[in-house]
């Protein structure tokens, strides 16, 4: 709170000298003198375009957000965070960058609010993608700022300590989407790649937690797919338990017994036991769904779910610690 206050006044105070402007944008560049310090910053901002903001003496960097701190701002040359900046208008200049003339100004400001290509990830043919950490995402960028893909994850607050792996293969996803982009005849019309895993909280009990993990992937604005995945989790170790041991049954007859009780057509009945998996299986409530994906039925393209509405019969197939209740 009191660093809050000193800076609210130091605000205060430079209001007087003239015309200032506040301004937010993502640092998209670097300049140094010739010891390594940091001068000025080149940024993309949200209403200006490119603006060059220069650094004086009496500049002050402060961390608003973010885990960036300000000795990483000011010598790390592999720090680009988004910053809000507070600015003396009354010294505009301008200078070359890239090529193109952009204004600069004297910054007065500069608060750290987070997110910044501090990783690296090589391609197989050695391209090389910066990795933008930004607001929970990360942003998988080619060397010109073009964005190929963003990757983000959730998980409900209660179980922050489980760590799950995510449920696909990230480096196939980026060959994808790289391959995509450079078949896009204008560049700039190219749609990026999203993915996301989020994982919720569907049932629990007394031992035990119910998790449904769901994976989504768009790779064109009109092409979104998803897949779930069923877990059960000890309450008090976050270690998932496998879901056969959930069962009273023998693992190769839990398909069968659980789309005994659905209402089903026998070619569609047929279909879903030899496409079963344990996986599949998703608690939800004191009851069962059973999630199959896009492509894994015979008998359609589509992703199906079987609601299993028969409560006493799907609890009579479990043990009694592993029967779920209604979490709502």
């Amino acid at each position: 709170m009191k660093r809050l206050i000193v800076l609210l006044l130091f605000v205060l105070a430079l209001s007087g000298c003239g015309r200032e402007m506040w301004l937010k944008g993502e640092v998209i560049g670097r300049e140094t003198d010739e010891n390594g310090n940091l001068t000025a910053i080149v940024t993309e901002t949200e209403t200006h375009g490119i603006v060059r903001f220069l650094l004086a003496e009496d500049t002050v960097v402060d961390q608003l957000n973010g885990e960036i701190t300000v000795e990483d701002f000011l010598t790390n040359d592999a720090v680009y965070p988004v910053v809000s900046v507070y600015a003396d208008a009354n010294t505009k200049t301008f200078g070359s960058y890239e090529g193109e003339e952009i204004p600069g100004y004297t910054v007065l400001l500069i608060h750290l609010e987070g997110g910044y290509k501090s990783n690296t990830k090589v391609l197989a043919d050695g391209t090389t993608l910066h990795i933008v950490e930004k607001e929970g995402e990360n942003q998988y960028e080619l060397e010109d700022g073009t964005l190929l893909l963003t990757e983000s994850q959730s998980t409900a607050s209660v179980l922050q300590k489980l760590k799950l792996e995510p449920l696909y293969d990230l480096s196939e996803l980026l060959e994808q989407a790289y391959a995509a982009y450079k078949e896009t005849e204008n560049p700039s019309d190219f749609y990026p790649y999203a993915v996301s895993q989020t994982t919720s909280l569907t049932a629990s009990n007394e031992e035990l937690y119910y998790l449904e993990t769901e994976v989504r992937l768009s790779t064109d604005i009109n092409n979104t797919t998803s897949n779930s995945l069923g877990l059960a989790v000890d309450r008090e170790t976050k270690i998932p338990i496998p879901t056969a041991k959930l069962f009273t049954c023998p693992e190769n007859e839990i398909g069968t017994r659980l789309l005994a009780l659905a209402d089903l057509s026998d070619a569609d009945r047929a279909a879903m036991e030899s496409a079963f998996r344990l996986e599949y299986v998703i608690f939800v409530g004191d009851s069962i769904r059973i999630k199959f994906p896009e492509n894994s039925l015979s008998t359609q393209s589509e992703g199906y779910v079987v609601y299993l509405e028969d409560t006493e019969g799907v609890h009579a197939l479990l043990r009694d610690w592993a029967i779920s209740k209604d979490i709502g």
